[in-house]
């Protein structure tokens, strides 16, 4: 197979992969009101809490307007909240979960894990680990072309 041919088969797998995840999480997001790029935003802040809602920008294609639209819809149901704090004389407002928004994102990843993971045998576990580490690299590495960093947490594996 042609190096050209690979890309687009990882791009064909990846797109099923994403497909298959947002039809896992929409019966957990839509139990508490958010759709899947909110979701992320409450994953993104477990893994990063204090994070400033700028640096979401980095890791997705949304708008400046867009994250502070999502930011705002979910501090008002509870999700998440802003702190204001004075670092070097700037005034920076860090993203922190509430519990509610702790447990959005534990259901999500239980829900997920209890349909995917959980039933891999330790050779597909592997098989899985392996994948999910040869895509992370790709997706590293494409940063580059568009502009979009990949979260670190998803690199420390």
């Amino acid at each position: 197979m042609e190096n050209k041919e690979i890309i687009i088969d990882v791009l064909t797998v990846a797109n099923i992969l994403s497909m298959a995840g947002k039809e896992l999480l929409c019966n957990v997001v839509e139990n508490y009101n958010v759709n899947q790029n909110e979701y992320y935003l409450l994953r993104y802040l477990e893994k990063n809490p204090g994070e400033i809602q700028y640096n979401f920008l980095k890791f997705t294609t949304l708008t400046k307007s867009r994250i502070n639209q999502i930011v705002s819809k979910l501090e008002k149901m509870g999700y998440l909240e802003k702190k204001s704090e004075m670092t070097g004389g700037l005034l920076k407002k860090p993203l922190y979960l509430t519990k509610l928004g702790e447990m959005v994102v534990k259901e999500g990843v239980e829900k997920i894990y209890d349909n995917t993971i959980k039933n891999f045998n330790e050779k597909e576990i592997f098989q899985y680990e392996t994948y999910r580490n040869e895509m992370v690299e790709i997706l590293t590495n494409m940063k580059l072309i568009f502009g979009i960093r990949t979260p670190k947490y998803l690199e420390e594996k």
